[in-house]
């Protein structure tokens, strides 16, 4: 690449960006490239770098670009959207384990409001692609007990892939079962006791659910999403928490 000076930054960024089935412009690219780039502490660049580093990637790599003529624009991405630059020395689980590493990490940042922990968050997001925005999903002290465990991370993929779910629910006090479709937010101990936050759909309302009384979990894809309304983070953890 001509421009040397953050050079490897540059390739992971774009590595990530190409990946993406829609393409992007070179002016696209560029404005996204240097939003990344600021957050490192480098100095922005050119479109013409950015031209430069495609074709950097293209002969140098050997990598297949895909380039889509619309309007006066080009759009660019890989032809294969698995193909990449690098050689991955993380596995796919090891991934996971970061990206539930740095929502926790984000967890964090919000009671002790540490500017370190945003930091890293921006970091990492850039090289796992991962939107440093996101809510965290885990709010918690110790990790769930071993009988809760199995519950614990299917209820957790559900919430990161945002998926709706139909459970069953039995309570001691009620002493019956019943259906319901809840739209999963968050994970949250209190008291040494693990509860869901969700939407329960099937009422219309916030509920929290002890997971010990979830019986049965189903996925349920084809029902569409309802985004958190009902558990605003910020008077959450001002309820829940102190910073003592």
């Amino acid at each position: 690449m001509a421009n040397t000076k953050n050079s490897s930054a540059r390739e992971i960024i774009l590595d990530r960006l190409l990946k993406h089935r829609c393409g992007y412009s070179v002016y696209e690219l560029c404005d996204m490239v240097n939003r990344s780039l600021q957050l490192e502490g480098y100095s922005p660049v050119t479109p013409n770098t950015i031209r430069n580093d495609l074709t950097t990637i293209h002969e140098q790599y050997k990598r297949v670009l895909h380039v889509e003529k619309r309007g006066y624009a080009k759009y660019y991405r890989y032809k294969d959207t698995n193909s990449t630059i690098f050689t991955n020395v993380l596995t796919h689980g090891e991934i996971q384990h970061l990206r539930s590493a740095l929502l926790c990490i984000r967890a964090c940042d919000q009671i002790r409001g540490s500017l370190m922990y945003q930091d890293l968050t921006n970091r990492l997001s850039t090289i796992l692609n991962i939107d440093s925005a996101s809510d965290p999903i885990v709010i918690y002290d110790k990790i769930p007990p071993m009988n809760e465990i199995k519950r614990f991370k299917i209820l957790y993929e559900h919430i990161q892939s945002k998926t709706p779910a139909t459970i069953t629910v039995c309570s001691k006090e009620e002493d019956k079962e019943k259906v319901i479709t809840i739209h999963p937010y968050y994970l949250y101990q209190k008291e040494n006791e693990w509860s869901l936050l969700c939407h329960d759909s099937t009422n219309d309302n916030p509920a929290e659910i002890p997971l010990k009384c979830i019986q049965r979990l189903v996925s349920a894809e084809e029902i569409e999403f309802i985004p958190n309304r009902d558990f605003p983070l910020k008077d959450f953890y001002a309820k829940h928490f102190s910073r003592g």
